[in-house]
C-alpha cells in the first residue's frame, strides 16, 4: 500500500515539475517570437506590399523568363527597373508640375490676375446645397481672404490636411520605392518563395484540408491589384486627359486628388463636380457640355471594369471580394484592401466547405 502511494506522489510531483518546465519553455518562445517580431516591425508594412507586388507580378515575371531562357533574376531586376520608372517617373511629373501649377496660381492670384466668377442665380436651385453653395461662392468670388476670416477654423483645417495629404504621399513614393526593390528580390526566389508558403500553410491548417490556401490568397491579391489599383489608374488616367484638353488649371493636381480618391473607394465624382461646376462658369457651353459627359462616362466606368477584373477567375463571388476589399480598407487602411479580401475570401471558403460538407 505504501508503495503505491509512493508511486502515486512520484507521479504528481513528476507531473508539476512537467507542467512547470512546460509552462517555462512556452514563455520563452512566447518572448523569444515577441523580441523578432519588434526588430522586424519597422519592416513589416514595406515587406507586406513587397509580397503583395511580388504575387500579382509572378505570372509576368514567368513569362519573362521563359522567354530569358530561365534567368530568373535577369527577369526581377528587368520587372523592377520597369516599375520603379512606372512609379518615379509619373510621380516627379504630378510633383513638379502640381507644386509649379500650386505656385503659379498663388502669384496670379496676389497679382490680382485670377478671380473666382460669381455665382449665377439658378445655383440656388440645387436640391439641398443650392442656398448654402450661392452664399460660399459669393464670399469666395469677393475673395478668399474675406472666406477666411468668416472660417477660420475650417479653412485652416482644410489647408492642414492638405497639406498633410501632400506629405503622406511623398512618404508613400519612398514607401514604394522600398517596397518594388524588396519585391525584386522576392521574384529572384518566387519558387521557393512558393513552396515555403504553401509547406506553412498546410502547417498551420492541416494537411488533410482541401482549401488551398497560397492559390486563393495569390487568386485573390492578383484580381484586387487589377480591379482596384488598376481601375484607379485607369479612371485617374482618363480624367487627366480629359483635364488637358478642357485646358482645366493645376490639371496634374486634380488628376493626383482623383487618383487618391480612386484607391480609397470614394471614386472620382467630388473631383468632377468641381470640375463641372467651373467650366459651366467659365467655358463655352459645348466645351462644358462635352467635358460634363465624358467625366460621367469615365466615373461610371468602374460599374463595368471593377467588377470584370474583381470577379475574373476568382474562387470566390465577386461581392466577397469587394466587401472584403472596402470593409478592410475601412478597418486597416490602405493595407486592408488586400489582407481585407484575402481572409474574407478564406472565411467564405471555410463556411462554405462546412456548409456543403456531408453529416457525419
Amino acid at each position: 500500500m505504501d508503495t503505491n502511494d509512493d508511486k502515486l506522489k512520484s507521479v504528481k510531483s513528476f507531473s508539476k515539475a512537467q507542467l512547470f518546465n512546460t509552462a517555462i519553455q512556452l514563455l520563452l518562445v512566447a518572448l523569444l517570437i515577441s523580441w523578432c517580431f519588434r526588430i522586424l516591425s519597422p519592416f513589416v508594412n514595406p515587406v507586406a506590399w513587397a509580397a503583395i507586388l511580388a504575387v500579382a507580378l509572378y505570372p509576368v515575371h514567368r513569362r519573362l523568363t521563359n522567354k530569358l531562357n530561365g534567368r530568373t533574376a535577369w527577369a526581377s531586376v528587368i520587372i523592377t527597373v520597369v516599375l520603379l520608372c512606372i512609379l518615379i517617373v509619373p510621380a516627379v511629373w504630378l510633383g513638379l508640375s502640381s507644386a509649379a501649377e500650386v505656385k503659379s496660381i498663388i502669384a496670379d492670384y496676389k497679382a490680382g490676375l485670377i478671380t473666382i466668377p460669381p455665382p449665377r442665380e439658378n445655383v440656388k436651385g440645387w436640391p439641398v446645397i443650392g442656398n448654402r453653395a450661392h452664399e460660399i461662392w459669393v464670399q469666395a468670388s469677393q475673395g478668399i481672404e474675406s472666406l477666411a476670416q468668416k472660417y477660420p477654423q475650417k479653412f485652416r483645417s482644410a489647408l492642414a490636411f492638405t497639406l498633410g495629404l501632400l506629405a503622406s504621399t511623398g512618404k508613400g513614393l519612398l514607401f514604394f520605392t522600398f517596397s518594388i526593390i524588396i519585391s525584386g528580390v522576392f521574384l529572384s526566389y518566387a519558387d521557393s518563395a512558393s513552396s515555403f508558403a504553401r509547406s506553412l500553410f498546410r502547417r498551420l491548417i492541416g494537411s488533410n484540408s482541401n482549401i488551398d490556401v497560397t492559390q486563393i490568397s495569390a487568386i485573390t491579391i492578383r484580381n484586387v491589384v487589377k480591379g482596384i489599383l488598376g481601375v484607379a489608374f485607369i479612371q485617374s488616367t482618363l480624367a487627366a486627359i480629359g483635364f488637358v484638353v478642357a485646358g482645366i488649371p493645376a490639371a496634374g493636381l486634380w488628376t493626383l486628388i482623383c487618383l487618391i480618391l480612386a484607391i480609397i473607394q470614394v471614386g472620382i465624382l467630388p473631383v468632377s463636380i468641381c470640375i463641372i461646376i467651373y467650366i459651366w462658369s467659365t467655358g463655352t457651353t459645348l466645351a462644358a457640355t462635352l467635358l460634363t459627359i465624358y467625366l460621367l462616362l469615365v466615373g461610371l466606368s468602374d460599374n463595368v471594369l471593377k467588377p470584370w477584373l474583381l470577379g475574373k477567375g476568382a474562387p470566390v463571388p465577386m461581392l466577397v471580394v469587394f466587401l472584403g476589399s472596402v470593409g478592410g480598407f475601412i478597418l486597416s487602411g490602405f493595407m486592408g484592401l488586400f489582407t481585407g479580401a484575402v481572409v474574407l475570401s478564406l472565411g467564405y471558403k471555410l463556411f462554405y466547405m462546412w456548409l456543403t460538407q456531408p453529416d457525419a
